[in-house]
């Protein structure tokens, strides 16, 4: 009989290139990361191909995956949340020219569109809030990370009880007990939340 893995068994399975070790995280966490991708492109199948992206991602990228920062399941769930978001943007810079006015079609054929991403001064800000967030994250108790963290990417509080197997008391305690924690941590390192 094959003795079961833990998740970060599996993970590091995959860094070292078993190619059985992505089956049984796939079976386990890929239900919740395809209401994640149908959520936020609100298309069924683009959600199964962004579905299939994420798990090649993950394999790819397994050796990166640091458990000391958390649990497989918000690591996965963050993989989709930014190829979501890739989605979404990538279909803002591709308009159809019959959903667009005459002259907003001339703009984008001589190329004249405003470029969506941010000034590089605002996403050097951005970048340092974010370091500043997970620094905060990173004091928390496993626990309530993995509530907020899912949370953070779009679950409710329902989800999250179903997801973790936990009651939702406790899923709600854990979070606002998180969340007084970051505002804590917030204010020793005089982090701004606006």
């Amino acid at each position: 009989m094959i003795r079961p893995q833990s998740d970060h068994q599996l993970v590091a399975a995959m860094a070292n290139g078993d190619p059985t070790a992505i089956e049984p995280l796939y079976d386990k966490f890929s239900r919740a990361v395809f209401a994640l991708l149908v959520r936020i492109v609100k298309d069924r199948p683009t959600a199964e191909e962004l579905l299939q992206d994420v798990f090649s991602s993950a394999w790819q990228h397994a050796a990166r995956f640091d458990p000391a920062k958390g649990e497989v399941l918000p690591w996965l769930l963050g993989i989709g949340h930014n190829a979501a978001l890739n989605e979404l943007r990538r279909r803002r810079r591709r308009p159809q020219a019959a959903d667009m006015p005459d002259a907003d079609h001339a703009a984008l054929v001589f190329g004249q569109l405003a470029d969506p991403r941010p000034a590089p001064e605002e996403a050097v800000w951005f970048e340092i809030r974010r370091s500043d967030l997970r620094r905060a994250l990173a004091q928390l108790p496993e626990a309530d990370r993995t509530v907020i963290e899912l949370y953070a990417v779009g679950h409710s509080q329902s989800e999250i009880a179903s997801m973790l197997g936990s009651p939702l008391g406790t899923v709600k305690t854990r979070m606002r007990r998180g969340l007084q924690r970051l505002r804590d941590a917030a204010d020793r390192q005089e982090f701004e939340w606006d």
